[in-house]
């Protein structure tokens, strides 16, 4: 990936916008239950990147999802938007869906299919692993 690549998001409303630039640490589908729930989906795609590498405006609130995460949203509109690692500070998750072009980050493995969702059929080709990996 264009390590000067750009990556423009916000919310629903349109109260808050981002830009993450260059490539992600990693980008992950997880089927974990707290992300699903968190996502409203059968899965949640985050793309990772470093603190520094994300510029944010506009007003959010957060609330800690599990011992190692913050969830950030927007509070009009309640779009989730980041996760925050409390474990990996200097790291931020962006939910792909919150992206202008969600497309440009596809996933490049799924996590904690343990958790899938029983109607799921993965046929991507791109790795399983049932619980969560390193980064």
């Amino acid at each position: 990936m264009d390590e000067a690549a750009r990556h423009a998001g916000g919310c629903h409303c349109g109260a808050v916008r981002y830009e993450a630039r260059g490539a992600p640490v990693n980008v992950r589908a997880c089927h974990c239950a707290s992300c699903r729930k968190a996502a409203g989906g059968p899965f949640h795609v985050r793309a990772v990147f470093p603190v520094e590498a994300v510029w944010r405006q506009g007003r959010m609130a957060r609330y800690r999802s599990s011992a190692r995460l913050w969830r950030v949203f927007c509070p009009m509109c309640s779009t989730y938007l980041f996760g925050e690692p409390i474990d990996r500070p200097g790291f931020l998750s962006i939910n792909v869906d919150s992206l202008d072009d969600p497309g440009l980050l596809p996933p490049q493995m799924h996590i904690w299919t343990s958790s899938m969702v029983g109607w799921v059929r993965l046929a991507d080709g791109l790795p399983q692993h049932p619980e969560g990996v390193a980064w």
